[in-house]
Formats: C-alpha cells, structure tokens, sequence
C-alpha cells in the first residue's frame, strides 16, 4: 500500500526522542554468540537463506559502530503487502540503530505477509512457518557476526507488528524485547516461557489494526495490551511516563515492562515517521525508532522474578 503512496507528497514529522527507562545497575555483559569466535566476511544487503523447504529473503545493515561487537540485533518486519525495503524506508532506522551499534535486519515475507495467526495474507493461508524463518535468520546471522545472544529484539508494522507479538509468544527464547507499532495479538493462545517486556504503539483511529478492534479476527489493540499486562504480572495501578501532545505512554509496575503508548487520533502510521494523509494521522509527539531502540537497549534478556518488578519507571525527552 504504501509503494503507492511514495510517489505522493510527503513530509517528516519531527518528533523527540523519549527514553522510557527502567533502572539498573549497570549495564550487563554481552552474551557473544558464535560469530564472535570466527567471524565471516560481512555481506550487506540483500541476502537469502534457506528455512522450511523455502528461499528467503532478508536485507541486512552492520554499520561500523557495530563491528567490534557483541552487537545488539534488530529484525524490523515490513507490514502486508509492502516489503523490506519499504520498511527499511519508512521507519528511518538504519542511522539511529548505527548512533547505538546495532545491526539491523529487515525479513521479507512470503507474498509480501507475515503469518502471525489469524493474520495476514498469502503467509496465513499457506501455513508458512515464519517463526522457524526468523529464528533460522537470528542463527545465520549470529553465525556470521559478532552478537550478543541476549540483545536481540524484534519491532514491525501492522503484520509485522502482529507477528513480533507472536514472535514474543512463541520464542521467547530468542527475542529479549518487543516494540509492535500498529500490531495486536492473533492467536488463539500465547504462552510465553517468561515475562517479555513490550513497548506498543498504537493509534485511536487506525483504520485497520483498531484500537477496539474489528479487523482480521485480531484482538482489540486495547485489550492486547491489557492481555500483555497480565502475561507479564502488572499490576492494576498505571503511572504516566511521557505525555506530549497527542502522545501518552504509559506502565503499570510489572515482572517485565509493559509500555502503551497511545496517539490520540493516530492513524495506521508509525509515530515520528514520514506523513502521508492518507494513511491518518502521524504524530510529531514522539520519535517512536528512537524511543524504541533505547527501550531494547535498556531490556536484555534476563531471567525475571515473579517478585521483581520494574520499578522507577521515567521518561526523559533527546
């Protein structure tokens, strides 16, 4: 959808950056992963592998600030009927992610879709095991580059929104934090092996993925983060971290942070980004890359304690 909206006008919203931390002591020591015992060259770009009796596709970004590793890594999934390309445009990360040492990766789906469960598309209704695919894509990578093991995260839009959160349900092994941007749940259950912490964005008047639901058999996005809230152990009281025009994010105390934030009126865009009418709103209130990438970098995987929440939760405005 959005391949056709790029040749119409569009600006950049300019949007603050929001560090919604969650203290700690210091920070832990990478986890390196194979990669970091006999490094391969490194091959930039567009790439394939083999998973599940399929070619795969994926484009794959190392800056320099992450090649001395362990780096963190960030698979950023395109949304239905768009592209990792697309993706890799639309949501600007590649600079912000080299400001930080990360790596990114942008997967691309089969049919342009993602089958994250009761959603979407060619991927869904070909039962294709994108799970396997992107756990095969985090082992290649880790194989070829110096990574940590416990900073690997996973974000997307819309479908790839949806399928993070299943990625959050089902390999909860591998991806130590979730940021979904447009995205709910879309399986019938989610057991994940641990509380997972998760930062959602979501818009009041997205057209498709609905704050109330509607669409898709997916789950209301309001009540995907209430599902998220009792997976991860909140508790009922919710604190404000960060309200800036039409943006607020906000957290109950919780065994793993569990971040809203809503843009009141936001359509199916992803805050911060380039704006095109016709897809609603975008807010200008909050940098959702950047706030997202400093949420990964403050969550590696860990074990969590049943009776260790987060607590002094805050916000801070770059």
């Amino acid at each position: 959808m959005r391949l056709l909206l790029l040749a119409l006008p569009a600006c950049v919203a300019t949007a603050p950056a929001v560090h919604l931390s969650a203290p700690s002591p210091e920070r832990e020591p990478g986890h390196p992963s194979f990669g970091c015992r006999a490094p391969q060259p490194i091959v930039q770009g567009d790439r394939t592998l083999s998973s599940g009796g399929r070619t795969r596709r994926f484009r794959l970004v190392v800056p320099e600030s992450a090649r001395k590793g362990p780096a963190p890594l960030v698979l950023n999934i395109h949304g239905l009927v768009e592209t990792a390309e697309l993706q890799q445009f639309y949501s600007a990360m590649d600079a912000k992610a080299a400001e930080r040492g990360m790596v990114v990766v942008y997967p691309q789906g089969v049919g342009n879709s993602w089958n994250a469960g009761t959603c979407c598309g060619r991927a869904m209704d070909e039962h294709v095991d994108d799970v396997r695919y992107l756990r095969d894509l985090v082992r290649e990578i880790e194989s070829e580059l110096c990574i940590d093991r416990a900073r690997i995260y996973a974000t997307g839009m819309s479908n790839g929104a949806i399928m993070s959160y299943r990625l959050a349900c089902e390999a909860s092994d591998v991806f130590a934090a979730i940021a979904p941007v447009d995205g709910a749940d879309a399986l019938p259950k989610c057991t994940p092996r641990r509380p997972v912490p998760v930062l959602a964005f979501n818009g009041t008047s997205d057209p498709l993925v609905r704050w109330d639901g509607g669409w898709f058999d997916l789950t209301p996005a309001r009540t995907t983060v209430s599902n998220w809230r009792e997976r991860n152990r909140c508790s009922a009281q919710v604190a404000t971290l960060y309200r800036q025009g039409d943006a607020l994010c906000e957290a109950p105390r919780c065994a793993a942070d569990t971040i809203s934030c809503v843009i009141d009126g936001g359509g199916h865009t992803w805050p911060g980004a380039l704006i095109f009418p016709f897809l609603g709103h975008t807010s200008s209130d909050v940098d959702s890359t950047s706030t997202m990438l400093d949420f990964f970098l403050d969550h590696p995987l860990r074990a969590y304690s049943p009776i260790s929440p987060a607590i002094g939760l805050s916000a801070s405005i770059k």
